[in-house]
C-alpha cells in the first residue's frame, strides 16, 4: 500500500507513539502517550503478531499498532468513527481490518490472535461478556492490555459527579459509562481464563485541573502541574490512586478445547 507522504503535521499522521494532531490535546494532558508506550512495551515485539484493536474509534491506536509490524483487526461500535479509521489507515501506508461490532458479540474464530489492545474501552461494556470474548478469540499464551479509567480516587469521583457538566466544566463521556470499581476488577478475574494484572505506569490526577479548567493557557502551571503528577507517580502508596491505568490479561498458556 502507498502512503502519500505525511508531515507530524498533517491531521492524518499517526506516529509510533500514538501521536495524531486531532486527539494531541487530551491525548497529552491526560498522559495517554506514557500509557501507551507501557502497553506496547507490555505486548513486546509485534512483528507479525495477529493483534486486536478493541473499541479503535477513530483508529489512530490501530495505525500505531500496525506501524510496529502487527497485523491489525479492529472493531468498534461507532460506525462513523470507522470510516476515519479507514481513512488514517490508508492515508499511513498501513493495512487495518476494521469492522463494525460490539466486544460483547466479536465475530472472530477462536483463539485468532495473538495480541489484544485497547484504550479506554472497557469502561463502556458489559465487563463479563466482553471478558468471556476476549478469552475467547486470544491464543493460548495470548496477552492483551487495556488502558483504562479509574475509580479509586474518591475526590476524583467526587469532581466527576459534582462539577464537571457545571461552573463552564466540560463534561465528557455519558451516563452509560463509569471509570473501573472494584468490582470490576472482580468480573475480569472471574471471567476471563488466565492471569490479570493491575498496573500503574502513570499518575495522572493535577494535570487533570489543566485539561478541565486551565485548557493550557497558562504554561507555566501546566509544567507545575505535571510535575506534581511526576513526584505522586514515585511514591508507591499515592501512584494507584491516578485516573488512569494499564490492566494486562495473560491467556492460560495451555487452555483446554473447552476454553477455546
Amino acid at each position: 500500500m502507498t502512503a502519500k507522504a505525511l508531515s507530524r503535521n498533517d491531521p492524518d499522521w499517526v506516529g509510533e507513539d500514538g501521536w495524531y494532531q486531532p486527539h494531541d490535546y487530551w491525548l497529552t494532558l491526560c498522559g495517554l502517550y506514557p500509557l501507551y508506550g507501557f502497553g506496547l512495551a507490555a505486548l513486546g515485539d509485534l512483528g507479525g503478531k495477529r493483534v486486536l484493536d478493541c473499541g479503535c474509534g477513530k483508529g489512530h491506536t490501530s495505525v500505531m499498532l500496525a506501524k510496529h509490524g502487527a497485523v491489525v483487526s479492529a472493531f468498534d461500535a461507532s460506525g462513523p468513527d470507522l470510516a476515519i479509521a479507514s481513512r488514517l489507515a490508508k492515508a499511513n501506508g498501513v493495512s487495518v481490518d476494521i469492522k463494525t461490532m460490539f466486544f460483547e458479540h466479536l465475530d472472530y474464530p477462536d483463539a485468532s490472535f495473538d495480541n489484544a489492545f485497547g484504550a479506554c474501552v472497557l469502561h463502556h461494556v458489559d465487563i463479563p461478556q466482553a471478558m468471556t470474548e476476549l478469552c475467547r478469540i486470544l491464543k493460548p499464551g495470548g496477552r492483551a492490555v487495556f488502558i483504562e479509567n479509574s475509580a479509586r480516587n474518591p475526590l476524583l469521583m467526587l469532581a466527576r459527579r459534582r462539577l464537571v457538566g457545571r461552573l463552564g466544566i466540560p463534561r465528557y463521556g455519558d451516563d452509560h459509562e463509569h471509570p473501573l470499581r472494584l468490582s470490576d476488577f472482580e468480573a475480569m478475574r472471574a471471567h476471563f481464563g488466565g492471569k490479570v494484572t493491575v498496573h500503574y505506569p502513570e499518575f495522572v490526577f493535577f494535570r487533570l485541573l489543566d485539561f478541565y479548567v486551565l485548557q493550557r493557557r497558562v504554561p507555566l502551571l501546566s509544567g507545575l502541574l505535571r510535575g506534581a503528577d511526576w513526584i505522586g507517580q514515585r511514591i508507591p502508596w499515592v501512584n494507584k490512586f491516578g485516573y488512569f491505568l494499564a490492566v494486562q490479561f495473560d491467556r492460560n498458556p495451555a487452555a483446554s478445547a473447552s476454553e477455546t
